[in-house]
């Protein structure tokens, strides 16, 4: 028998926090693991309801869970009653914000049960909240009075009391966002991850289970324990935990830190950007996994599928996370919101996410090269001060717009480009900023070539925009310097449009500009 959950509204709910700085990256770092954390407890829920061993567990990860393992007589009564109770939890604790569609079928073979599933889990998703009998009951869906919202998400109830950082203030926040603080604040310094039975002050908790994140190695295991996770190496098994409890998940994303350890705030991170205090989020995933898992399952079976599910995860939750942690390298700034499933969201000082994001994909060519997997991306600059809900929700359109542009694309700084094409874009994007930094040229420039590139290649071209970046270049560009000799290039290329630098010239000058542009500088 085969069982699929799935975790619907993630995005929404991840990214609906409103505090700036470092509190909105706490928040965040929470709601990401709160929704890793809560597939992973729904299915130890249903696990628990079917008798069904931790090794039933097939795949975990990204909101989503396979289960697999024996029917019996009242198997489908007792998934009714726990996808009932679960999001009758969800309903009460995230207002609706979230839900879990579960799906199950017995058709006599795993791939045929699989596909069974799956058309049912699509349907269950596309009818969220509906009632598993026939009749609806109104009053389920009818929230208890607001009162005093909380001051953050404006959700919830208002119970609890903090300090707002930037002013000392006191505001009035819900549960959940106060709970999301401090999960965010322990989580960098955790190590083990406890599920119990049973919910004590001293834990979270999270559908009827009490968990702990502790930091110490002297944990006692005790009776009631359910789960245990390494937070640090996933593959590792603490002596205290007993084998047939232990989880191996990558449910840890990488948080930046300074020289003690102390996560760095988002305005902090914004400050080692070069030109402008800028982050940038970049979301990315694979393209055609869909095909390439349909293909999987007809021709090599469900164990094809699981494989290669299970590389994806490891490579967008655990090697990324390693390349992001190692010390000698370049991208220990690079904040991980979510990575995990096929896809990442992340969120780092602006140039170095450019830099990451085509290392990133040649990482991944290499590694599903035997699928011949490619990868689109979407990069949004934000203020470090501003929500970043709008920022995820503009890198995703983003991502669809390289997916529509043919995909194995980059979307960013107003234009898509192949990836093969990214080195030669950023490459011509650094030489200006060294020629601006340098005094060879004007910074002032930059504007005249952005100017000329839109008039030549926009919706209505403008025939005299070579002539008038000829006559630019050779009133202003010194002769004899590097800087000229790519300026007169650029000039004799300007009508033709397929070539890279001419077609990438708005996004290589965007690129220069924000590079060389002074701090909290509008242009």
């Amino acid at each position: 028998m085969i069982i699929l959950g799935d975790i619907s509204g993630i995005q929404n709910y991840v990214f609906d926090v409103a505090e700036e700085g470092g509190g909105q990256a706490q928040r965040l770092r929470a709601r990401s693991f709160f929704v890793q954390l809560l597939a992973e407890t729904a299915a130890l829920r249903v696990l628990r309801a079917l008798n069904w061993p931790l090794t039933s567990v097939r795949l975990s990860g990204a909101g989503k869970f396979l289960l697999e393992g024996d029917s019996f007589a009242a198997v489908e009564s007792s998934l009714v009653c726990e996808q009932h109770e679960i999001n009758e939890w969800l309903l009460g604790q995230t207002r609706g914000e979230l839900r879990l569609a579960i799906a199950w079928a017995d058709s006599g073979s795993d791939i045929v049960s699989y596909q069974e599933a799956q058309r049912r889990l699509q349907r269950s998703k596309a009818r969220p909240w509906a009632p598993q009998t026939a009749c609806w009951d109104s009053t389920r869906l009818i929230l208890a009075p607001l009162g005093t919202p909380c001051s953050l998400c404006g959700h919830a109830p208002a119970t609890e009391s903090e300090t707002e950082r930037d002013t000392g203030e006191m505001r009035q926040v819900c549960r959940m966002c106060a709970e999301s603080r401090e999960i965010g604040r322990r989580l960098p310094c955790g190590r083990w991850l406890i599920i119990r039975d049973r919910v004590e002050t001293t834990r979270f908790e999270l559908l009827g289970f009490g968990v702990e994140i502790a930091s110490s190695d002297h944990v006692t295991a005790g009776p009631g324990i359910v789960a245990v996770a390494n937070l640090r190496d996933p593959e590792e098994r603490p002596s205290w935990c007993p084998p047939e409890r232990f989880l191996k998940r990558r449910l840890m994303a990488h948080v930046p830190t300074d020289d003690e350890g102390t996560p760095i705030w988002f305005t902090d991170l914004a400050k080692r950007s070069q030109g402008d205090d800028l982050l940038a989020v970049l979301k990315a995933d694979a393209d055609s996994l869909g095909v390439c898992f349909e293909h999987l399952l007809n021709s090599k079976g469900l164990d094809a599928v699981r494989s290669l599910s299970d590389r994806l995860d490891a490579f967008f939750a655990g090697r990324l996370r390693q390349e992001l942690a190692n010390h000698a390298g370049p991208w220990q700034s690079i904040y991980t919101i979510f990575a995990g499933g096929d896809d990442l969201i992340m969120v780092g000082p602006w140039n170095i996410m450019v830099d990451f994001a085509s290392t990133m994909r040649k990482w991944f060519a290499e590694e599903f090269r035997d699928h011949t997997l490619t990868l689109s991306a979407g990069l949004e600059l934000i203020k470090p001060k501003r929500p970043i809900k709008p920022a995820v929700k503009r890198a995703e359109v983003l991502l669809n717009e390289a997916k529509d542009s043919g995909k194995d694309r980059l979307a960013a700084f107003g234009q898509v480009w192949l990836w093969k094409d990214h080195e030669a874009v950023i490459s011509a994007a650094k030489r200006l900023v060294e020629w601006v930094n340098a005094g060879d040229i004007q910074r002032g420039w930059l504007h005249t070539l952005l100017e000329l590139a839109l008039a030549r290649h926009g919706d209505k071209p403008e025939p005299l925009a070579t002539a008038r970046l000829a006559y630019h270049v050779d009133r202003n560009w010194k002769k004899g310097t590097p800087a000229r000799q790519w300026a007169d290039r650029l000039v004799c290329d300007f009508d033709e449009p397929n070539k890279t630098q001419v077609r990438y010239l708005p996004a290589i000058v965007r690129y220069a500009l924000t590079a060389t542009r002074t701090r909290d500088e509008e242009d």
